[in-house]
């Protein structure tokens, strides 16, 4: 078996001024879409025998639906009734 030095990359100055130009052109910041807003993230708290009476009924569902959808419409639903008054 034949040992031999790790070959050594040497970076031309052509190249490091390309990548200084890189570095310095920078990026610009994403814009948003007008009319569309990120969603809020919210942290819930609900007892263990809530989530596995929800979890129970998605299992029996049909379409696997997550539970996050789930709850979305959930909440969809009573915003419409509340606002039906």
């Amino acid at each position: 078996m034949i040992i031999t030095k790790k070959p050594q990359v040497t970076a031309t100055r052509q190249h490091e001024a390309e990548v200084a130009t890189l570095i310095e052109k920078g990026g610009s910041p994403t814009r948003r879409q007008e009319g569309k807003s990120r969603p809020q993230l919210i942290q819930l708290r609900l007892d263990r025998e809530l989530l596995s009476s929800i979890d129970a009924v998605l299992h029996q569902r049909k379409v696997k639906t997550p539970r996050h959808t789930w709850m979305l419409e959930a909440l969809y639903e009573k915003l419409e009734r509340e606002e039906g008054r």
